[in-house]
């Protein structure tokens, strides 16, 4: 019984991004949509989490962290270019997939940027700096909650 005041609860943050990458998961092809690559092999490795890429920064952009739309599949490895790689780094990286497979597949880095590009803009109209008189405005988690059930169903509706 020692051991048992040692463990740590698990944060409900943790377990709603573990329900959100397990719904992508489960109703979307198992493979990068950066390069084509099939990743049924991280399923229940510890890796497993990171073939997620929020494609804005969660830390600067709060209220898309759980919109399904702005998080796409990827290899740990692309998800890691995409977040701390330069353009020489993927530009690389898609030098090498294409001569690995032969010509067959490249990285798609163009297409992840149009996302993002899609999403930024999607993003200020879902959550305006401005509300009424007051600039600078702090959505409740009731609002956040709000705007997100509805942008998540648009998402799946569109499926």
């Amino acid at each position: 019984m020692q051991g048992l005041q040692n463990i740590q609860p698990v944060k409900v943050s943790e377990v709603a991004e573990t329900l959100i990458y397990k719904t992508l998961w489960d109703r979307l092809p198992k493979k990068s949509v950066i390069s084509g690559l099939w990743l049924r092999n991280y399923w229940n490795t510890p890796l497993w989490a990171n073939c997620f890429l929020h494609i804005l920064p969660i830390d600067k952009y709060k209220g898309f962290k759980y919109y399904f739309g702005s998080i796409i599949i990827v290899s740990p490895g692309e998800r890691a270019l995409w977040m701390q790689g330069t353009a020489e780094d993927r530009i690389q990286y898609a030098l090498d997939i294409e001569e690995k497979t032969k010509g067959a597949s490249t990285a798609n880095w163009a297409g992840v940027q149009e996302m993002e590009k899609e999403l930024l803009v999607l993003y200020e109209k879902s959550f305006p700096s401005t509300r009424g008189m007051l600039v600078g405005y702090n959505y409740s988690l009731g609002e956040i909650r709000d705007i997100v059930s509805k942008l998540n169903k648009e998402f799946w509706d569109g499926f």
